[in-house]
């Protein structure tokens, strides 16, 4: 671990945070960009699935969020990179770090299950349709977990070491 800290210490990019002015800034204004624009794809997207504003939001409609929710997360995943290079062996060894991780990579395995499993139950339905009970526990599963991805984002500054 100690080979793969030191080599991310002396990537391009990490020297860019460390020695550029404003890098660490511009870097995270891009990150709460990026989070609003995939918290609030998310929002709308699973708020629907769930059963809400069945008669105000097509259920088929919905979806076409899905792009920016994908350039949200890829905001996030290129920034969040950058944040890591500049500091990675306080974020490594932060267990509020890890939390963060595992909670994106179980936001990650919903969304697959959203998409291979429940969008294509979702075709067959009418737009004001309500959803069966497995989108509702997709749809609340992914507000949960991206919840935790924020909640444990915010806490590595404070407990950790990060």
């Amino acid at each position: 671990m100690d080979n793969f800290i030191a080599w991310m210490a002396g990537t391009w990019i990490a020297h860019i945070m460390r020695d550029v002015r404003f890098a660490w800034a511009i870097c995270e204004t891009i990150h709460f960009v990026g989070l609003c624009m995939l918290c609030g794809a998310v929002i709308v997207m699973d708020a629907r699935l769930m059963g809400f504003f069945r008669k105000t939001i097509s259920l088929h409609a919905v979806h076409a969020l899905t792009p920016f929710a994908i350039v949200g997360f890829v905001l996030n995943l290129l920034t969040g990179i950058a944040f890591i290079t500049r500091d990675a062996e306080n974020y490594v060894i932060n267990p509020d770090f890890q939390l963060k991780i595992l909670a994106i990579l179980l936001a990650g395995l919903n969304f697959l299950v959203f998409w291979f499993v429940i969008r294509r139950q979702l075709d067959k339905l009418p737009d004001d349709a309500n959803t069966e009970v497995g989108a509702k526990i997709v749809g609340f599963s992914s507000v949960a977990l991206w919840c935790l991805v924020i909640w444990f984002g915010r806490l590595i500054p404070v407990w950790g070491a990060g």
